[in-house]
């Protein structure tokens, strides 16, 4: 038995033996060393390119922001973000190392603009507080090309891709192209009109941006057929651009560049692919989600034990709080926001919530019960006062303006403008509208 053992023991060896001959011949150096040769060849890669980087990166949550980055063989980067007029504008430096993690990734290791998207402080990047917008930093290498890398961030999985650049895309952002894009856009939020119209081609083209998650949902007609898509949109050449090109038949719209905007006649000049085009005021929507969206709006509140809020009121002919509802005070106590909680009874709650400055707390100071009714062929809802809530009534001025507009006969249609939010559009006019905010969950 002893002998048997000896002998099994002997094969044993003499096969691991062999194994580690096989290995010594198929890599003629040590995991290590392959390793770092792999990091070296990634930091030649990177700091090779003439003109630097176009970067395209999309957070967790979908937003799409445009980068472009320069890179050093000593460890230090420069770059452009299209996240607002300054990182558009100031060429920011800053280090970045490869490092061999649980596999070859590149670290931006300390702030840049790639760190604004990440920063757990929304004031920051109006984001979600604690994640941000849900960008990073540290990011995986997927794969590497002659002109081109892939990779993955390593804690919000957000994606970032790099092309390489030509001299004309550095002359973009040098010649502050991309900063005009972003400057130029912000005249589109001087419309009047909640609704704004692409029109191109003879074709006209619904917009409406997302500017938390940077996407655009656009909408057309085809006959009597109506076509919505989604997109990530970015800032390029004096415009805005989509992640990818809006088709329409033999229409393909990759964007559009912004000429001027005449606030008199509320008219935008663009121009899509080299031909003029014109982007102005509508009364009604094209996107048939809002056949929907007032009872995905609806259902959120009834059924939560949480409710829908407020902070500024109605928005009306370009003015924010159009009523003042700001100012309203009550002894010790001011006005904080209006609530609206959806009530599977059919009586559902419009209050004014105060908080008061003596004791840090919040009452219900005016309110009433009120039912909603939705017309499911064209999604308008319409809201009636049922009764005034006991011993809380609206006192004039902008407490009842805004209890009265919320009761135009003519209702209202629901558009869902980001995940928490949706806009209540007049149908009588629809340069007038509010925005309701989920706070919770």
């Amino acid at each position: 038995m002893n002998k048997n053992l000896l002998y099994i023991f002997l094969a044993i060896t003499l096969m691991a033996s062999s194994c580690r001959k096989d290995d010594d011949y198929v890599f003629d150096r040590s995991s290590d060393e392959r390793l770092n040769e792999t990091l070296g060849n990634y930091q030649k890669a990177l700091s090779s390119s003439q003109y630097g980087w176009n970067g395209n990166l999309t957070t967790g949550d979908g937003g799409t922001y445009r980068f472009y980055f320069s890179f050093n063989d000593s460890n230090r980067v420069v770059m452009f973000s299209d996240f607002d007029s300054t990182t558009a504008t100031v060429l920011r430096e800053s280090s970045y190392r490869l490092k061999a993690l649980q596999q070859p990734s590149l670290i931006f290791d300390t702030y840049s603009y790639l760190h604004i998207l990440s920063d757990p402080d929304a004031a920051v990047n109006n984001g979600t507080y604690g994640q941000g917008l849900k960008g990073d930093f540290e990011f995986r290498v997927d794969t590497v090309t002659a002109d081109s890398i892939s990779l993955t961030g390593r804690f919000n999985g957000s994606r970032l891709s790099l092309r390489k650049a030509a001299q004309f895309d550095r002359t973009v952002w040098v010649n502050k192209q991309v900063t005009n894009g972003v400057v130029k856009f912000k005249d589109y939020w001087k419309f009047l009109s909640y609704f704004k119209r692409l029109n191109y081609a003879g074709t006209q083209y619904e917009l409406q941006f997302d500017t938390t998650l940077k996407k655009v949902t656009v909408s057309w007609m085809v006959g009597s057929q109506a076509q919505t898509v989604t997109r990530g949109y970015y800032f390029w050449a004096n415009g805005v651009y989509f992640t990818d090109p809006i088709v329409n038949g033999a229409a393909t719209i990759p964007g559009f560049s912004i000429n001027s905007f005449d606030m008199g006649a509320q008219v935008m000049s663009v121009g899509v692919n080299a031909a003029a085009a014109t982007i102005t005021s509508a009364t009604a929507p094209i996107n048939p989600d809002v056949k929907n969206a007032v009872n995905r709006w609806w259902s959120r509140g009834a059924t939560s034990d949480n409710f829908w809020v407020s902070y500024t009121g109605f928005h009306i002919n370009g003015v924010d709080d159009a009523y003042n509802i700001r100012s309203l005070r009550n002894d010790t106590a001011k006005f904080e926001f209006l609530l609206y909680k959806n009530n599977t009874d059919g009586a559902d709650a419009f209050f004014t919530i105060y908080s008061d400055t003596a004791d840090n707390s919040f009452a219900v100071v005016s309110g009433s019960w009120v039912n909603m009714t939705v017309t499911a062929s064209s999604g308008r809802a319409r809201f009636n006062e049922l009764e005034v809530r006991a011993n809380s009534p609206w006192p004039a001025g902008p407490a009842d303006n805004t209890r009265q507009q919320l009761y135009n006969p003519a209702g209202y249609y629901f558009v869902q403008s980001s995940d928490r939010t949706f806009d209540m559009v007049s149908i009588a006019d629809p340069k007038i509208w509010i925005s309701w905010i989920w706070e919770f969950d």
